[in-house]
């Protein structure tokens, strides 16, 4: 007959006592540990980091103005060293007061900033105007007029990017300016009283070539 074996209720008090001092130990010592404060010296470095990495991008922000301002100083300026003209200039240059003639050179007599352009327009039967846009240079005729002697010539350009109400323009020769194109050239013969207008680059370069 299998013996049964009595548990003392003295010892299963005790290990009940046992559970509940573990539980107990640990709860206190979740309180007695709470959760450790940054030290000076950690806040420090932490400050010390964040100072910089603003730095470091307040100083690339810097570095990209400057390069920014820098490439906008360095766009190449083309043709500064020739005579440029206006809308205005155009007007007086070809248009027909009425008296059957092409062009009141009298008008650029005296006048401010004009010197060259009076001297070239007085002594040159043939007169260039050449249209182009700033923001479209055309680099085979670029290339073209750079390489050229136009010294006491009557070559003139002017900058349809600055020059927009020119295709408004009607007090001119008899001559359609092509507000599509961005390269033209216009021969004005001041003895037979004619106006030819190349379109086409190719054209273009044909004619300035016979400068």
């Amino acid at each position: 007959m299998a013996r049964v074996q009595q548990v003392n209720d003295k010892n299963k008090k005790v290990a009940v006592n046992n559970k509940n001092n573990t539980v107990k130990s640990k709860a206190e010592l979740a309180k007695t540990n709470p959760k450790r404060e940054a030290s000076k010296n950690e806040i420090l470095f932490f400050r010390l980091g964040m100072s910089i990495i603003a730095l470091t991008l307040i100083t690339v922000a810097i570095i990209f103005t400057i390069r920014y301002f820098m490439n906008d100083d360095e766009v190449d300026v083309v043709y500064e060293d020739l005579i440029h003209i206006t809308t205005n200039d155009l007007k007086y240059l070809t248009y027909d007061d009425g008296s059957g003639v092409y062009g009141d050179f009298a008008y650029f007599n005296g006048v401010a900033g004009k010197e060259e352009l009076a001297e070239v327009i007085n002594t040159n039967n043939l007169i260039y105007v050449y249209f182009y846009r700033s923001s479209a240079i055309n680099e085979e005729i670029k290339a073209l007029i750079e390489a050229l002697d136009v010294e006491g010539k009557a070559f003139l350009l002017m900058d349809l990017d600055k020059n927009e109400d020119v295709f408004q323009l009607t007090d001119k020769g008899n001559f359609t300016l092509d507000n599509t194109r961005n390269n033209m050239l216009l021969i004005f013969n001041v003895e037979q009283q004619t106006f030819q207008l190349e379109i086409r680059v190719v054209d273009i370069v044909r004619e300035i070539n016979k400068l």
